[in-house]
């Protein structure tokens, strides 16, 4: 029987090695997570989206016109206070 403790012992001991190597590696790789400002991370999901549906052979849902200004006023801009969610209005969403 003391064989069968001794294996038991061990593999205690390789389950909390086995959590605690774990534990680290994760904190190695979350320690120091790079920072980018608002617009950068629209930016480059914007151009990572395009880069896809190029790939993939697909269209954007997107057309451009001659209103198009780029400055941030075009679709999903609008904001909504809390004290217009319950409103019904004529909004066309």
């Amino acid at each position: 029987m003391p064989a069968g403790g001794l294996v038991f012992f061990l593999f205690v001991l390789l389950s909390i090695g086995a959590a605690i190597a774990l534990y680290a590696a994760i904190q190695g790789e979350t320690s120091d997570l790079p920072t980018m400002s608002r617009e950068e991370a629209e930016r480059r999901a914007r151009d990572e989206g395009m880069r896809y549906n190029e790939k993939h052979g697909r269209g954007t849902d997107r057309r451009p016109d001659e209103n198009d200004r780029g400055d941030g006023s075009g679709w999903g801009s609008e904001r909504i206070d809390d004290r217009d969610r319950g409103r019904d209005d004529d909004r066309d969403w």
